[in-house]
């Protein structure tokens, strides 16, 4: 038993004799016979109310200050760990609050460099368009003139072939047999100084 038991169990003790001293008196005082069971009754009633106390004091006490103390321990343990949760959750929504405040200018930084991001790929694309749009019109341009060339030449082959028609159907009626033999010679002395 500690000390404080020990001193809590005097006091017990010392109140208990107190009280069946007061108890006594009237009994004492009293004049002629009387019957001692009330008396005997209600002083075996307090002394099982002593012994119930002592037992109670001497059993009962330390499991439960022992009890009480654990209860204390783990409720001082939770009190603590709510205590460190709370704080660092204050600390969490203050490093939030400070990185919204920070974030706000970076934040107009980043939407200010995608913007002028966007604006770059956007002529970089009308660019592209552009030169590819020239491009396709040189394409255009050529394939045309090559059209048109070829039906220059078409043409002039067929001039040429109509040409020859029209002088194969006319030549046989205005060429003479002097004129032919005049030709053949000239082809003759060609071929011979040739």
């Amino acid at each position: 038993m500690n000390n404080r038991q020990r001193k809590m169990f005097r006091g017990c003790l010392f109140f208990l004799g107190l009280f069946f001293l007061f108890l006594a008196g009237p009994a004492w005082a009293e004049d002629g016979v009387r019957e001692w069971r009330p008396i005997y009754d209600l002083a075996m009633r307090w002394i099982n109310f002593g012994i119930f106390i002592y037992f109670l004091v001497k059993v009962a006490w330390p499991p439960l200050v022992n009890f009480l103390s654990s209860q204390k321990s783990e409720i001082q343990a939770k009190i603590e760990g709510a205590q460190k949760e709370k704080d660092e959750m204050l600390a969490k929504v203050q490093d939030a609050k400070d990185s919204l405040e920070k974030s706000g200018p970076r934040l107009e930084e980043i939407k200010s460099r995608i913007v002028e991001q966007g604006e770059r790929r956007k002529q970089e694309i009308i660019d592209e368009a552009n030169e590819h749009s020239r491009l396709m019109m040189k394409n255009a341009r050529q394939r045309i003139d090559n059209q048109i060339l070829h039906a220059r030449n078409q043409m002039m082959d067929e001039l040429l072939d109509m040409a020859m028609e029209k002088a194969m159907e006319r030549l046989p009626r205005e060429i003479t047999e002097e004129d032919n033999d005049r030709l053949i010679q000239a082809y003759l002395s060609a071929a011979s100084a040739g």
